[in-house]
């Protein structure tokens, strides 16, 4: 009886993990295909709040212009006294 728990046990992993597999790849062409049914799936997962969707650009932003703030003020070496 153990024998076919674990037989039973085993098949059924192996038919969940191919099913997520084929799920996985038909989202993928999905999303490929840029369709309503893919964009109603992404405003699904927003809503939901599955994953970071955070815009980094403002941040890269601030910090070029504070290197570049820094690199106008910076005046240089200061004037060598033997020359």
């Amino acid at each position: 009886m153990e024998v076919a728990r674990l037989f039973a046990t085993v098949v059924f992993a192996a038919v969940a993990l191919t099913s997520l597999f084929a799920l996985g790849v038909q989202l993928i062409l999905l999303s490929k295909k840029g369709t309503a049914a893919a964009h109603v799936l992404g405003a699904t997962f927003l809503l939901i709040g599955f994953g970071n969707f955070r815009d980094p650009t403002n941040e890269t932003v601030q910090q070029a212009k504070q290197l570049k703030q820094r690199e106008d003020d910076d005046s240089g070496d200061p004037p060598d006294p033997e020359r």
